[in-house]
């Protein structure tokens, strides 16, 4: 098999200039510019030819600009793309333009064909178009160095055309006044064709969709960072002045009547009639060559990233060189393209994909130049205002020329978008869409910080420090992590101490991290190396605070086995006054988290005006973690009022009932007043596999593992930041 630098490579002007400078000039020019400059007179053409040359004009600077910054390869479009925005994209933009590309030869073969069936009208139109499949399937298979060539004698025949279209315009005898702006009257087709300006310039603007011709050959190309925007630039620049002097020329030749109605306009005043017919000819079967060349090059690319079925099949060329397997597997599209014959109806369809891929590429070097990032140093540079124009007007364009084929092709590209981002698709670098999401989360965070005073309370949501010396720690605090940060906290774990437990961690730690990523989760870990515990919390915590995303919230394991109950306590008192949260998580002997159904939660010490002051004391955080721990248990609430003995009963319920309103708690909750010196008042409320409940900054930790051992339940004591509120 021969590798990928075996096989011919080719110029500038054989391997994009000539293949886009033919595709522009197709068979609009020579069947549908007179009947453009009917509707629209002489000015209104040329503004057609305008804006229409402009947007491929802009998407050509955008495309030679990132042709210009990266190793370009296989692929064209499909490459540029899936090198900013990565490969689910890429694909979802790459897999619809392949399928275009490849219908697109089927509907220049009709083309072909009407001319055809027009000079010998005896012909069947089918065999007609098999025949030309045929030749054109050939020659692509045999060799794309033959399809060039061949090329090079249909440039010659077009040439030799437009200037027998020329020499015509010299020889009329009587050259009439032209409309500068035309009546846009109705044309033979219907009542709504040439109507209005816009549905002229969506007739003519596919004409000018052809700069995918030379990008396709990127994987082909001698040097296709010099070539692409070199051969595209010179080839669109070029097609514009031919188009805008035709149509100046066809507004002095004919009466609006007879450029609107004869479709045959060119032919029938030109020189020699025959050349146009015959330029008419090359020009669609170039279109079709052309395309079958590029559109398996698209294909292979795609299969060589593993995004298709078969990718290891698709993606091997032969021994000349081809991409064989695409070429036959294109072959069996157009193939069936051709035995559809009804594909004008899909022919919007395939022009909104090609405009896609103008406005991702005028989008990715409009992302690029935002990000001012050090790797985007084109040698071609352009003012972002081009890229934006590029962008804006593509859209634009989609939906003038058919609103409806629009949203179906938006439809169709994040369906596919949807379907590989489900396939999980393995990244090789080279990707600038990470520094796209980081300066979105820089913005993002920027803002949050400037508001953080007004809204923090609104805007909180779990975000967790958890320091652990042992591996155990972790994994016996696993489930409840994972109940707390989901779906939209995060998790940050520090391993703290010396070897040889330092080593463990580093073993067991991402391990146990892992599963969490699996689930979607936001975390990260690290380690520090010191003997002192809360020193290096206190370390680890102020070195996250120099950042822009701060922990909320520390989170401390404990159970019976902890002997150094003072360098927790430290912890503790130090965090709660830097206004942070303080979870304490303390196990139930072997029980942990039991069936993880039922939570109660204890409320204590409520102030009298928690009303009015939107307050309720020490016991947001307590009740914001009972919230988000039932939502992802699916399980039972129970919330409990421990009141003081001189408070009446009743008014405890109604202050229940109302916090249950005003909290937006769970319909389907039991409610408990019990008295603060009631004896054994975990046996007047329900069993719970979680506990969740305030405490004291200065209470003794040993007197939380005895409530824990008198109620046999697991503990999960809350210390508020005072940023928390579960009433907004």
């Amino acid at each position: 098999m021969a590798s990928n630098n075996d096989h011919q490579k080719f110029s500038t002007f054989k391997g994009v200039f000539v293949p886009t400078l033919l595709t522009i000039l197709g068979i609009i020019l020579f069947l549908r510019l007179p009947w453009v400059v009917g509707n629209a007179g002489v000015g209104g053409a040329i503004l057609i030819i305008v804006i229409s040359i402009l947007i491929t004009f802009l998407t050509s600077l955008s495309l030679s600009s990132i042709i210009s910054n990266i190793r370009i390869g296989f692929g064209g479009a499909f490459a540029i793309i899936s090198r900013s925005l990565g490969l689910e994209i890429g694909g979802s933009i790459g897999i619809p333009l392949y399928l275009s590309q490849a219908i697109a030869v089927a509907m220049y073969i009709f083309g072909f064909r009407e001319g055809w069936v027009w000079i010998f009208p005896d012909h069947n139109p089918l065999l007609v178009d098999l025949a030309v499949f045929i030749v054109v399937f050939v020659v692509a298979y045999l060799s794309t160095a033959l399809a060039f060539k061949i090329q090079y004698f249909i440039l010659a025949v077009i040439i030799i055309a437009l200037a027998s279209i020329v020499i015509g315009f010299f020889q009329v005898e009587n050259l009439t006044q032209p409309k500068i702006i035309g009546d846009f009257v109705q044309a033979k087709e219907g009542r709504m064709i040439g109507a209005n300006f816009w549905l002229v310039f969506a007739v003519f603007f596919p004409a000018v969709t052809g700069i995918m011709a030379g990008l396709n050959m990127s994987g082909d190309l001698r040097n296709p960072r010099q070539s692409i925007p070199q051969g595209t630039l010179w080839a669109v620049g070029l097609t514009a002045i031919v188009y805008i002097v035709l149509a100046i020329m066809v507004g002095y030749m004919g009466e609006v009547d007879e450029l609107v109605n004869n479709y045959t306009f060119f032919v029938d005043n030109a020189f020699i009639p025959t050349l146009v017919l015959i330029g008419l000819l090359g020009a669609t079967f170039s279109s079709a060559l052309t395309s079958f060349v590029g559109a398996p090059r698209i294909l292979e690319a795609i299969a060589r990233k593993n995004i298709l079925p078969f990718s290891g099949k698709l993606k091997k060329r032969n021994k000349k060189g081809e991409p064989a397997a695409a070429i036959v597997l294109s072959g069996g599209i157009v193939l069936i393209g051709l035995l559809i014959r009804e594909l004008n109806l899909i022919a919007p369809l395939i022009t909104m994909f090609f405009l896609i891929t103008y406005a991702m590429i005028n989008l990715v070097v409009l992302i690029e130049q935002s990000l001012s990032l050090p790797s985007f140093r084109p040698t071609f540079s352009i003012p972002i205002i081009i890229p934006f124009l590029g962008t804006v007007g593509c859209i634009f364009v989609m939906f003038v020329v058919n609103p409806v084929f629009s949203l179906i092709a938006i439809v169709a590209v994040i369906a596919i978008y949807i379907y590989l981002m489900r396939k999980r698709l393995n990244y090789d670098g080279g990707y600038a869409r990470s520094g796209l999401f980081t300066a979105l989360a820089k913005w993002a965070t920027e803002r949050s910080i400037s508001y953080s005073g007004k809204n923090e309370p609104r805007s909180w949501q779990p975000d967790l420090l958890v320091p652990v010396k042992e591996p155990r720690e972790l994994r016996s605090s696993f489930r409840l992590l994972y109940a707390i940060i989901h779906p939209k906290g995060s998790l940050k774990v520090i391993g703290i101490g010396v070897d040889p437990m330092l080593r463990r961690m580093k073993r067991e730690i991402p391990r146990v991290m892992q599963e969490l990523k699996n689930t979607g989760e936001t975390v990260s870990y690290s380690f520090i190396e010191n003997d002192q515990f809360a020193k290096s919390v206190t370390i680890g915590i102020e070195a996250l605070d120099a950042g822009y995303f701060k922990p909320n919230s520390v989170f401390l394991r404990i159970d019976s086995r902890v002997k150094e109950y003072d360098s927790y306590a430290t912890i503790i008192r130090k965090e709660v006054s830097e206004n942070r949260g303080v979870l304490v998580y303390i196990p139930f002997a072997q029980v942990g988290l039991g069936l993880e159904r039922t939570i109660n939660v204890w409320l204590k010490e409520v102030p009298d005006n928690w009303q009015e002051s939107n307050e309720l004391g020490n016991n947001d955080l307590a009740v914001l973690m009972a919230l988000l721990i039932i939502k992802n248990w699916n399980g039972e609430l129970n919330i409990i009022l421990e009141q003081r003995e001189e408070e009446n009963e009743d008014d405890g319920y109604k202050m229940l009932e109302t916090l249950q309103d005003n909290a937006r708690l769970p319909k389907r909750i039991d409610r408990f007043v019990i008295k603060e010196s009631a004896k054994e008042k975990w046996r007047k409320v329900p069993r719970a596999d979680l506990s969740i409940a305030p405490f004291h900054t200065e209470s003794e930790l040993s007197d939380l593992l005895t409530v824990v051992r008198n109620h046999r339940s697991s503990f999960l004591f809350t210390a508020d930041s005072g940023k928390e509120n579960v009433q907004l």
